[in-house]
């Protein structure tokens, strides 16, 4: 049986966990803090629902040291935010060998190239087998603290290995235990299919109001798609696929891309419609909103996702109006400088470098 090291004690976390657990695999679970694995130990496992049924997946393992984890693994997968990476890797560094491949699920934008990147500024140098998502596999939220509910685990997701000449290896590598990968060429192919980059700072925004007087007691992907919602994510998504046009990186439209996945009808992506699109998504049906502004629907879109899109578009002098009105706004309601925490070219090693360089990077070898 493959062992697979679950990196992320989130939604996400759970799910992966769950699903290659009942699967087959054998499963251990990292996590900084120990409090969200104490009711996985206690009870051996997670509870799940949705898609797969109802089930018990048992865990092998779970502690808030790597160190006690790492060398058992087969496959190292992180399931957290894109914020955490840089972090995740340093710590990771000590203990990786050169026959573990990372897979970020999700990547967030370019996130194997920062990872990789935090790994050698930590001392590791053994080969890196590295790749990441456009978006997370699953769409699932926690019942309770042992249990997770899963309402899709998505069909075709972009996926692509760091450098990209690796990724068919990669993807025969762990084909098994996530066998919706869609191969591309190079990350930035899987980056620019990011779609909750353009799924959640129109809702996060423009129903603000509503989050901050209710506590999020409303169904985020319904109640929230409004016109005015669809009118600036079809706006932003526009100028994400200019962008990739740019990048010479052909992307499906949001809608495409939403139903390709399983998150809409096919009807309400042919449609054109991006309100219909939101309200035909039965896996987000009934998702709560956040409870407050202070969530990573800003956190970690923006700067992982709307930033880097915009400073592609500005390399290849391609304007993102939208996005950087969306950016100012955000940082003001999220109360944070965006701009400084984003993950941006010139973070990565590629300032100055022309478009056709940075791919070719992207695809050869490390910057």
């Amino acid at each position: 049986m493959t062992r697979v090291l679950v990196v992320g004690a989130g939604n996400g976390g759970f799910a992966a966990a769950a699903d290659l657990a009942r699967r087959g695999a054998t499963v251990a679970m990292y996590n900084r803090s120990a409090e969200p694995l104490r009711p996985v130990a206690e009870q051996g496992g997670i509870r799940y629902s949705g898609v797969f049924d109802a089930g018990f997946a048992p865990v092998a393992r779970c502690s808030t040291r790597l160190g006690d984890l790492i060398g058992e693994a087969d496959v190292i997968l992180v399931c957290t935010t894109a914020s955490a990476h840089e972090g995740l890797a340093s710590a990771m560094a000590p203990y990786l060998k050169p026959t573990q491949p990372i897979v970020l699920n999700p990547g967030g934008l370019l996130g194997s190239v920062a990872f990789s990147r935090a790994l050698r500024r930590a001392g590791y140098r053994g080969g890196i087998t590295i790749g990441e998502t456009g978006t997370l596999t699953y769409i699932c939220r926690k019942t309770d603290p042992g249990s997770v509910h899963v309402t899709s685990a998505l069909a075709d997701v972009p996926f692509a290995a760091f450098p990209g000449r690796a990724t068919a290896g990669l993807v025969a590598r762990v084909r098994d235990l996530l066998p919706a990968l869609d191969p591309q060429a190079h990350v930035l192919a899987a980056g620019f299919a990011n779609v909750n980059a353009i799924l959640h700072p129109p809702g996060m925004l423009l129903a603000a109001a509503w989050i901050e007087h209710s506590a999020g007691d409303f169904c985020f992907y319904y109640d929230a798609a409004t016109p005015a919602v669809g009118r600036l994510l079809a706006a932003l998504d526009a100028e994400r696929v200019a962008v990739a046009r740019a990048w010479h990186v052909s992307v499906p439209s949001f809608l495409d891309l939403f139903a390709r996945i399983g998150s809409t009808t096919r009807e309400a992506a042919a449609s054109g419609d991006h309100r219909r699109a939101l309200q035909e998504s039965a896996p987000n049906r009934h998702i709560k909103a956040p409870p407050s502004l202070d969530h990573r629907y800003l956190h970690e879109d923006i700067p992982f996702g709307l930033l880097p899109l915009a400073d592609l578009g500005r390399a290849a002098g391609v304007p993102t109006p939208v996005m950087d009105a969306v950016v100012t706004l955000g940082s003001l309601l999220g109360q944070r400088d965006y701009r400084a925490e984003a993950r941006t070219l010139e973070a990565l090693g590629f300032a100055g470098l022309p478009p056709h360089e940075v791919v070719r990077a992207l695809v050869e070898a490390a910057p």
